[in-house]
């Protein structure tokens, strides 16, 4: 084996000669070149350990050859040779990056020791430079297994999401990064994001028979990366699938490179890496949750225990906080002074709580919880669920209560039922005030007007007589004032959902029309409801009824949505003025709000 290869560039074949016989029987292989425009013609599909280049040649002299090569090579080692007359030359192609130079006439100690040297520090370069390149190889290795074992640190899923985004993020030169991890339910859910990342452009969910396009590579996916749609190589996504046994249990989406260029292999195979160990810990966490949950359930009710509970809601609190998300808590207890315990005893009690768990369970959406403390009150977490999904739930379970008293119908056991429900952020943002806020609404619901009419049993036009008849308030320019309220909340929310229900009566219908013109070119996320004739060329984001359509003439509002419920109803008059019922009673708002969207057709969604 050569000991080194050399390039011999001269313009006089003797001298070219002489070096390539010199060179070659000290076990080096040379080639050599006539002039500079060859030796730059073998360069382009040749490498040498060094070029020998005369520094006076015609056409392209040896300081512009170095020049070249330099530009072209720049750790390629030359070395000029010239005459006594031209060092300052020499001098000058030394600082355009010739390695050394020799003078003529040619000592062939002087050329062999030189040649010797330069190649002996080339291999230590060499060397130096492979020795490094492996030993960052390691500490990449390294590296990359030290965050894969950071992600065993924890089994609760959260914390692991977060740290499955933060390795991937440091490992590929991701500046932004989402993990979607595995519920109950099968969908996967948005549970990190770190980075320049908009959280509310993000995906909450990725269903697998429904996937964004990005993501279309997760039906069908084998643990290896693939790249998102983009406008450009450089700009796609790199989607991370995580495994175990052949399941998947999450995803990551990768973006934004560090430089703005596309991820390179090396990156890719980490994210694979990491992605293989990812999936294990979610499978441990996974595993860990399930088992969590055996063991924080009641034994009589099977549902959740108020720790376990408690520790969802906190953690509930922490995403909702993160990720802009809402959601709201209902419980549901006995009223103590109709508690049927010493009468029935405690086996026909305990039996009677376990149906009462089993028919809560059946109106629960999969993503929802359903835990009991030790007084025998239920709580149910709904996430991502505003207040009037909570107030739909309420009356789900209101007639849950008593399956045979039949739709909108108050039985026996509803009737001795407590309702109380509160939405994150609209009621509060830590869990101490929630839980004040559900002791507050459920004092609200023991005392609330809904019993003591018996509102459960009455039409919604006989309920209004009731309400009318309760009437005592005179303020004639609260009707307009509130509804004028009302609709500039609505305008000015448009994203909160809700009911309001507005029946003027002939005499201020005009005006309302007028009053709603604040809406004209929104689209509110509230139902708004207008009992009145329709006027002919208005185009208002409102439901027209027609008054005959309710059965009553009776005026009246009703809003049921975020923050507090409000109704007004006009009673008869008393010395000459209109008298006014109103009421802030959230039950009764509630159910006036319920059974005038049943008469009228209008479908809500939890």
């Amino acid at each position: 084996m050569a000991r080194g290869r050399i390039l011999a560039v001269d313009d006089q074949l003797y001298f070219r000669v002489f070096l390539e016989d010199l060179l070659a029987q000290e076990g080096y292989e040379v080639e050599t070149a006539g002039g500079g425009e060859e030796a730059l013609a073998r360069l382009e599909s040749q490498r040498y350990d060094l070029i020998l280049t005369d520094l006076i040649m015609p056409g392209m002299d040896g300081g512009e050859l170095v020049q070249r090569v330099k530009a072209k090579l720049p750790d390629q080692d030359v070395v000029v040779v010239t005459s006594v007359a031209d060092v300052h030359t020499a001098v000058d192609a030394m600082k355009l990056g010739a390695t050394d130079y020799l003078l003529k006439p040619i000592d062939k100690s002087a050329l062999l020791r030189a040649v010797g040297t330069l190649l002996q520090q080339r291999r230590v370069r060499e060397e130096h430079a492979r020795l490094m390149a492996e030993n960052l190889e390691f500490m990449g290795v390294l590296s990359l297994y030290e965050r894969a074992a950071g992600l065993f640190a924890t089994l609760a899923l959260d914390p692991l999401a977060d740290r499955i985004a933060e390795a991937l993020s440091l490992e590929t030169g991701a500046q932004g990064a989402c993990v979607w991890v595995l519920d109950d339910s099968g969908v996967l859910r948005l549970a990190a994001a770190r980075g320049i990342v908009k959280v509310a452009d993000e995906p909450a969910e990725l269903r697998l028979e429904a996937l964004p396009p990005e993501f279309a590579g997760l039906a069908a996916a084998d643990g290896r990366c693939f790249d998102g749609p983009a406008s450009s190589p450089a700009a796609a996504p790199l989607v991370v699938p995580f495994l175990a046994a052949g399941a998947l249990l999450g995803a990551a989406r990768l973006g934004d490179r560090i430089g703005g260029e596309a991820f390179a292999p090396r990156e890719r195979a980490a994210a694979e890496k990491l992605g293989e160990f990812a999936g294990i810990a979610l499978a441990n966490a996974l595993r860990v949750r399930a088992l969590e949950r055996r063991s924080f359930r009641d034994s009589a009710t099977q549902a959740y225990t108020a720790a376990y509970f408690d520790d969802v809601v906190r953690n509930e609190i922490h995403k909702a906080h993160r990720f802009g998300r809402t959601f709201s808590l209902v419980r549901a207890e006995l009223d103590a002074g109709t508690d049927p315990r010493p009468r029935r005893g405690d086996a026909e009690h305990a039996r009677s709580r376990e149906g009462f768990a089993r028919r809560l369970n059946r109106v629960l959406r999969s993503t929802d919880l359903l835990a009991v403390d030790g007084g025998g009150r239920f709580w149910v977490l709904l996430p991502e669920t505003d207040a009037l999904g909570a107030a739909i739930l309420k009356r789900r379970l209101r007639e849950a209560a008593d399956p045979g008293a039949g739709e909108g119908v108050v039985g026996p056991e509803a009737a001795r039922l407590v309702l109380a429900s509160v939405t994150y952020p609209a009621d509060g943002t830590q869990r101490e005030t929630l839980v004040r806020r559900l002791d507050a609404r459920s004092s609200e619901d023991r005392s609330s007007a809904l019993r003591s009419l018996a509102a459960g049993r009455l039409s919604f036009p006989k309920l209004l007589e009731r309400l009318a008849a309760r009437a005592a308030l005179r303020c004639p320019e609260l009707p307009e004032q509130a509804a004028r309220f009302l609709i500039d909340e609505v305008a000015r929310r448009p994203d909160e959902r809700g009911l309001l229900f507005l029946a003027p009566g002939p005499a201020r219908a005009e005006a309302l029309r007028n009053d709603l013109e604040a809406l004209r070119g929104a689209a509110p996320r509230t139902e708004v409801v207008l009992v009145a004739e329709r006027r002919a060329g208005v185009d208002l984001p409102v439901t027209w009824v027609a008054p005959a359509r309710l059965g009553t003439q009776t005026p009246f509002l009703v809003y049921c949505g975020e923050g507090s419920a409000y109704t007004l109803v006009e009673g008869p008059a008393a010395g000459g003025e209109r008298t006014l019922f109103h009421s802030a009673d959230r039950s009764l708002v509630e159910h006036l709000a319920f059974e005038l969207g049943r008469d009228l057709g209008i479908a809500l969604a939890a």
